[in-house]
């Protein structure tokens, strides 16, 4: 197999951005009790369809105007997009908005709008390699303060959309498209997905609760619109005064995989998309393998669930029923089984020093248990499997192929080499 090609594929590309995402969510997911926010000033929030009193002064910069003229704005949609140059997501769809404007430049304006100071801006801009690739030079209003108030929010990025002096949209940045533009363009108004990080969720009404009705029972729900995404949490719920599991705005996929690291199915390696198996008629539906942005999958696939029970148990023994859940109300489970596929085996071998050049910073790894979850973690390669179980320290680089690794795991008597193993694999299956 050649690695060095196979990572340079585009295919290969976007699973990586992929798995990294599902990774990152189910770090999210680990934790059940969601952690507490500081408390924000909502007071002067404005919401869909509130007049939009502009900033009287804003600090301007990448713009040939000195000042936004904000009542000339008002026959062209504006775009508010709310950034931070910690936010990923932020930073890759900038060349995207830039080429919006540049298509509808009569009818939209984009505007970055940070609570960043000024120095932050010039050299984020100055040394961000991919936004100067694709040659961005959208206008920013940095040091904001008013419009964070307006439209505060707890997770970026967060589009506002204004039209004829009024907020017509507070969305996510998935929406932010030439039909939609067009659309609130010629009609004046349009029904987006709210993105609310501020939503209360709940599947069950007023009524129920107030009549006494819930005593125990498991709502499966899809889409919440104007609700933040929630992973799964296990709480005493102060309205019914009985235990609540609930998660929202998941996908199926996510769900299950997190489910499954609670009820300790599998806890011994990384979840990755190569070490699950799809035994469903469309895993489209599971989870976002297109290029179509996450929050406006979500809106079609996402699912919210809850569950009231009059006893607490375990964390681990309430997955497992909740799991159970899934496969009599959605006819889905998830479960632990093995597969022989190729795999990055680290094996011993004679102790080589290492004379090649410069790798850069060095990461220091407690032996090869740790690095073998690193290396699967960065999903480069294929599957890790450590059969060195060395534990000394190992420093290691910068690298980009097996070969890279290898000359400098060489120094502590460790290699990598690709072959076939029977692994631990996560089997997603629809049931009858």
């Amino acid at each position: 197999m050649n690695v060095k090609q196979t990572l340079e594929s585009k295919e290969m590309m976007i699973k990586k951005i992929k798995i990294g995402i599902v990774l990152i969510y189910i770090m999210s997911c680990m934790s059940l009790a969601a952690q507490q926010s500081k408390v924000v000033d909502l007071s002067q929030r404005l919401n869909v369809g509130d007049i939009f009193n502009p900033p009287a002064k804003v600090q301007l910069m990448r713009s040939t105007d000195e000042k936004i003229d904000w009542k000339a704005l008002e026959d062209k949609v504006v775009l508010l997009d709310l950034f931070e140059t910690t936010c990923g997501t932020c930073i890759q769809i900038m060349p995207h908005l830039q080429e919006l404007q540049k298509k509808h430049v009569d009818i939209f304006k984009v505007f970055v709008v940070t609570p960043q100071d000024k120095q932050t801006m010039v050299d984020f801009f100055k040394k961000n390699k991919y936004l100067k690739e694709h040659k961005v030079n959208l206008p920013v209003i940095y040091g904001d303060n008013y419009l964070r108030k307006l439209f505060p929010y707890k997770s970026i990025p967060q589009a506002i959309l204004l039209y004829k002096g009024k907020v017509q949209a507070i969305t996510s940045s998935g929406f932010i498209n030439s039909e939609n533009i067009q659309q609130l363009h010629k009609e004046g108004k349009i029904a987006l997905p709210l993105k609310d990080d501020f939503g209360k969720a709940s599947l069950i009404n007023d009524q129920n609760i107030d009549n006494g009705g819930i005593k125990a029972g498991v709502i499966f729900s899809g889409y919440q619109n104007g609700v933040d995404y929630q992973p799964w949490r296990f709480e005493l719920d102060s309205l019914t005064g009985l235990h609540k599991s609930s998660l929202y705005n998941a996908s199926m996929y996510g769900a299950l995989l997190s489910l499954a690291s609670q009820a300790k199915i599998k806890a011994s390696y990384v979840p990755r998309f190569d070490r699950v198996i799809w035994n469903v008629k469309d895993s489209t539906k599971y989870e976002n393998f297109s290029e179509q942005p996450s929050d406006v999958w979500l809106v079609d696939h996402a699912v919210s669930y809850e569950r009231y029970d009059m006893r607490i148990r375990t964390d681990s023994i309430q997955a497992r029923i909740i799991m159970d859940d899934f496969v009599n109300l959605y006819g889905v489970r998830a479960y632990e089984s093995t597969k022989k596929m190729p795999c990055l085996v680290l094996k011993k071998c004679p102790v080589v020093d290492y004379d090649g050049k410069d790798v850069g910073r060095k990461m220091t790894y407690v032996g090869t248990a740790v690095l073998a979850g690193f290396l699967d973690y960065t999903t480069l390669f294929p599957p890790v499997v450590d059969e060195a179980k060395v534990e000394t320290r190992i420093q290691i680089g910068t690298y980009a192929t097996i070969e890279d690794l290898n000359q400098q795991l060489a120094a502590y008597g460790v290699k990598g080499q690709v072959e076939q193993r029977e692994i631990k694999v996560l089997v997603i299956e629809e049931v009858d």
